[in-house]
């Protein structure tokens, strides 16, 4: 999502050219286009550290001084072994093709060879992964060398307007508290000043500030207001001549161009597609700053033109200016000073955000009640018989699989910064014993009022309310349409033998969900089939012990992510994973719990980070991704199957059929009592 330049040894050198006065930096680039974002997950692990391998593996790769030079000959040695790896992978997977293609004809020697050949293939996977990783580390690493010292960052957010800086050093910041420790000062809190200045520190990148930064700045500043520090900052950084100040000149100017373009790339979405004024700003400072004193200041405005192309084509609409702003601009490439270009600068030039999944856009829409006679609306329904198909057809692997699909189309279009002041939204928690539709003493969601009326609902824990086109919304939805499903499915089959099958399929479904690490489907099967009128139907008692015992283990499973949100991450962290919405908000709602503000004032950074930290899991959940066939035909059954049972009441569904009741044994007693009856009465005759 965050993105960071790529730095390739073979072409490219950076270096710092200290003479006399000036100082200036230079080099090559090449763009990387399937680079992945900042911070990567095979580099961060969820709790936001570093990977302890790959510092490992860096800090044996560079010794114990991380000079730029140093830095720069390890990069262009990872770089070789990634390059001789790549190769052999390739080599290998063309054997690796040949070998399948010739399976049928083989005996079994030739299988032993194709399973050693497929483990060679993973472990080489493993090993570029690894590489790939600790190149971007120690990239990374030189980036941190054009940020400022920390004892200049108060003078820094300090100074006036777009006057030229006259950095100071300074050990008492009183726009930042931190917390002191043996080698390096983590920040504790912070006023916005001081919190903004902080994005030029040179550890804001290994401390994973920066992306931090832009999960939560919203709750204590607006994107106006961060736009305007950084133009300021650049443009004061401009009109630094003297000589012992060159260095920090460059810092400042790179940094700024990258923090820009990690914010462009990464959260364009939510800061600047439907803020208009703050994207025309940058256009505009991009274009008449930036370009003529760095053309490296392109790639912005190609990434934001980019951005609206894709919101025209969408939408009709756009921003056709910018083209002809790049078109100006690139006939005032030639700098008025020095090119300022940084190793740290992201190279995404055609870098565009995560495409938008539309598979179930449209999934779950209401029914025209008008349409339906009142007398056929609550009328039982055959399980899944829809011509000539039953859910019965498909085994519950299938079923699992494919509803992971459609969870997986709407939970890639959300961005983690949804998750946020979800409460605001109308989005809340109730414990609802007494209904009869709903799970026993579970989450349920409570709505205040219209989502996307952020202003009037509740007091807002943003400065600035952000649209986000509903996409939480639409997740919960199709939670409660695929649990109203289940429940509704179970109460209409025609048979005992059918609803105890029915019964079994859904449980080993939910299980097969959990082995997928599908969490979500996993919890809303769950859900459906712990409706009060579900537990009620006689055909639990007949379902076998293994049954049983796998439901029970799935309730604790489910307790479990309703009370930790670290079970999300327990397990093979590799693997996919799709996580309950609602319970995932709740655990951010915790978070959010209490002030944001310490006493004198400052904005408790420790808290905000801890939010951070956990709806940056949904980025690391979103850069791996199920590779499953697709069903569509299937898909669009099951869909069609929610959609019927949308507005139905499961009492009333369950009311029309018998098989949902215990049968009562007072008729049967009675019969027998007349029985005996009938003999003493004919005895006495005799």
């Amino acid at each position: 999502m965050l993105s960071i330049s790529s730095t390739s040894s073979s072409s490219t050198s950076h270096f710092l050219k200290t003479s006399g006065d000036d100082s200036t930096l230079s080099g090559s680039f090449n763009t990387d286009d399937n680079r992945p974002g900042l911070p990567n997950g095979m580099v961060y692990r969820s709790d936001g550290g570093i990977d302890p391998r790959i510092a490992a593996y860096t800090q044996q790769l560079t010794g114990a001084g991380e000079t730029q030079n140093s830095i720069e000959s390890k990069i262009a040695d990872v770089e070789q072994q990634l390059m001789m790896e790549r190769k052999m992978r390739s080599k290998t997977d063309k054997f690796y093709q040949k070998l399948i293609d010739a399976q049928q004809t083989k005996g079994a020697d030739h299988k032993t060879m194709l399973a050693k050949v497929g483990k060679q293939r993973t472990e080489m996977t493993t090993k570029i992964e690894f590489l790939e990783s600790a190149k971007r580390h120690l990239e990374m690493l030189y980036a941190e060398q054009w940020g400022l010292d920390l004892n200049l960052l108060y003078s820094f957010a300090t100074s006036m307007g777009t006057e030229p800086l006259h950095l100071k050093e300074s050990e008492d910041n009183q726009l930042l508290s931190f917390h002191k420790g043996r080698n390096k000062h983590s920040v504790q809190a912070g006023e916005p000043l001081g919190l903004f200045s902080f994005l030029f520190a040179r550890q804001a990148l290994l401390d994973g500030y920066l992306h931090h930064f832009f999960y939560t700045y919203h709750y204590f500043a607006t994107a106006g207001e961060l736009l305007q520090f950084i133009m300021e900052k650049f443009e004061a950084a401009i009109s630094m001549y003297e000589s012992n100040q060159q260095e920090n000149r460059s810092k400042i100017l790179c940094r700024a161009l990258d923090i820009l373009q990690v914010w462009v790339e990464g959260f364009y979405e939510v800061d600047f597609r439907k803020n208009p004024k703050v994207l025309e700003q940058l256009i505009i400072f991009t274009t008449e700053k930036i370009i003529p004193v760095d053309p490296q200041g392109q790639s912005l405005l190609h990434l934001l033109d980019k951005y609206q192309r894709e919101k025209a084509s969408i939408n009709g609409g756009g921003w056709p200016n910018i083209s002809r702003k790049l078109s100006s601009a690139s006939q005032q490439s030639s700098p008025v000073r020095d090119p300022i270009i940084s190793p740290s600068r992201p190279r995404h030039q055609d870098a565009s955000p995560r495409s938008l999944k539309m598979g179930i856009m449209a999934c779950f829409t209401k029914k025209d009640s008008s349409k339906q006679s009142n007398e056929s609306t609550y009328l039982p329904v055959s399980s899944m018989d829809k011509e000539g198909f039953s859910l019965s057809q498909h085994t519950s692997l299938t079923l699992a699989q494919q509803l992971t699909l459609m969870q997986q189309d709407l939970f890639q279009r959300v961005h983690p910064v949804h998750y946020l002041n979800s409460r605001c939204k109308g989005i809340g928690v109730s414990t609802n014993n007494n209904s009869t539709t709903t799970t026993p003493s579970s989450i349920t969601v409570v709505h205040n009022g219209m989502v996307g009326d952020v202003g009037d609902l509740c007091n807002s824990l943003f400065v600035d309310s952000l649209a986000d086109d509903g996409i939480i919304q639409m997740l919960l939805d199709h939670a409660r349409s695929i649990s109203h499903w289940v429940s509704a499915e179970v109460v209409t089959c025609n048979s005992s033998k059918t609803q105890m099958a029915l019964l079994s399929k859904f449980i080993n479904t939910a299980r097969a969900c959990y082995d997928m690490r599908n969490f979500a489907t996993c919890v809303q099967i769950m859900d459906g089939l712990d409706n009060l009128i579900v537990r009620q139907v006689p055909a639990w008692r007949s379902l076998p012990s293994k049954v049983v015992s796998i439901y029970e283990n799935l309730c604790g499973v489910r307790m479990s992510l309703q009370g930790d949100s670290e079970s999300l991450v327990t397990g093979d962290s590799h693997q996919p994973t799709l996580p309950p919405t609602l319970l995932f908000l709740m655990h951010v709602q915790q978070l959010e719990i209490g002030g944001f503000q310490l006493a004198n004032g400052m904005y408790k950074w420790t808290k905000i980070k801890s939010i951070a930290k956990l709806i940056d899991l949904i980025r690391l959940f979103q850069d791996k991704v199920y590779d499953l066939e697709p069903d569509v035909t299937f898909q669009e059954l099951l869909k069609q199957r929610a959609d019927e049972f949308h507005h139905d009441d499961i009492q009333v569904l369950a009311a029309h059929n018998n098989l949902n009741f215990h049968q009562l044994s007072s008729n049967k007693g009675g019969r027998r009592l007349h029985n005996a009856l009938q003999r003493v009465k004919a005895n006495l005759q005799h």
